[in-house]
């Protein structure tokens, strides 16, 4: 069935690339990051020195992103003098809808870019290698991928692909490092970009009516496999409230609602349920704002990394070293927390590059509700 559906995407992609195409006589450069929030949090800083370079001084700097967190580009990126033209993907609609697939690619293509940018390191061939493939640019620019997201029988579909790709092939390294990297390759200067936080003049000001002391409670997850358990996020929630006399807020969108739900029905404190009310920049602000952060490996985490919020996160070993632990220079209050059997192989770097490079089908719940009690109370604790 997949191998279908790849060639239906393939017979859109060439029928995308038909056709007219712009002669305005302008040089357009396209930059394309259409993955999720976290991979954007860790990236958009960068935006600024790819399109200042002095090589692409006299293009046209257009850039397509995932809709999803378009509010966090509007908020950040949008007022620079950065980007000219915006185009924003929604990624369930190029999924399933191939008149949307069509119209978008077909619109990537007339442009006539001179230049593609795909600064994603698991880049993906249904989504941003698509967009490369419709842009039929001269330059084309990205990164030796990953294999992850790649079937069997897909390998070496991208071999003429790009006419430059940066690889580094040290692992694991922090995603935020491998984009500082990635932008010094391209642009052929260091990169003054050290950190992920945001200027926090940016930031919208607090939502009315929160606890004067609160913590930010993350129940859900886009992804069923990283759920925690309600009752486990409940306990952790009791020992601060009982502890500190904090109050939780329980945060996510609409389709997290059984998730924040439940945890809002089994409360034995107050909360304040902002499910749904908050977008990307409130959210940031929530957080900035926080004694801290509960959340499972999501997005969440990265937004409070880039306010200094203090985060304790709970993870399985997924993609080690790629997106958790933050390296101490980036942030110093994210705290992941693994499961015991995990954390002892993840001491071992040989194992560490055998079984956790990729995503683990290892359950989240192995990690109990008392070990990140215990790492909250270590950091909490009068020293």
């Amino acid at each position: 069935m997949n191998r279908l559906k790849g060639m239906v995407y393939e017979g859109i992609g060439w029928l995308a690339s038909l056709g007219p195409r712009s002669s305005s006589g302008r040089k357009k450069m396209l930059i394309i990051r259409v993955d999720e929030i976290g991979d954007y949090m860790l990236w958009h800083r960068f935006l600024g020195e790819l399109t200042k370079a002095d090589k692409f001084k006299d293009h046209e700097v257009h850039f397509i992103g995932n809709q999803s967190w378009k509010a966090l580009f509007n908020q950040f990126d949008a007022a620079s003098a950065w980007v000219s033209h915006t185009w924003w993907m929604d990624k369930i609609r190029f999924k399933k809808e191939m008149g949307y697939r069509l119209g978008l690619l077909k619109k990537i293509y007339r442009e006539n870019y001179d230049i593609v940018i795909n600064p994603t390191f698991s880049r993906d061939k249904r989504y941003d290698d698509s967009i490369v493939t419709a842009a039929r640019a001269r330059e084309r620019i990205g990164m030796v991928a990953n294999q992850e997201s790649i079937h069997p029988y897909e390998i070496g579909y991208d071999k003429n692909l790009y006419t430059r790709l940066f690889h580094h092939p040290e692992k694991p390294i922090f995603e935020f490092l491998r984009n500082r990297l990635f932008t010094e390759f391209v642009t052929g200067h260091p990169s003054s970009i050290q950190n992920t936080l945001v200027d926090p003049a940016l930031l919208p000001a607090p939502k009315q009516g929160l606890p004067e002391k609160y913590f930010v409670v993350f129940p859900g997850s886009r992804s069923a496999a990283r759920i925690w358990p309600t009752h486990y996020f409940n306990r952790v929630s009791q020992y601060l409230h009982e502890t500190h006399g904090w109050t939780p807020v329980v945060a996510g969108t609409r389709s997290d609602e059984t998730y924040t739900n439940a945890f809002c029905e089994n409360s034995h404190t107050p909360v304040t349920n902002l499910t749904g009310q908050t977008n990307l920049p409130d959210m940031l602000t929530l957080l900035k704002n926080a004694q801290c952060l509960i959340s499972v490996d999501t997005g969440s985490i990265h937004l409070a990394a880039a306010v200094g919020g203090t985060v304790f996160g709970i993870f399985n070993g997924s993609q080690y070293k790629r997106f958790a632990p933050y390296p101490e220079s980036l942030a110093s209050h994210v705290y992941p927390i693994y499961p015991d059997t995990i954390e002892k192989e993840l001491q071992n770097p040989e194992l560490v590059l055998q079984k956790y490079e990729f995503v683990v089908p290892i359950s989240y719940a192995s990690v109990p509700p008392e070990k990140v009690i215990l790492t909250i109370h270590q950091h909490f604790s009068p020293k």
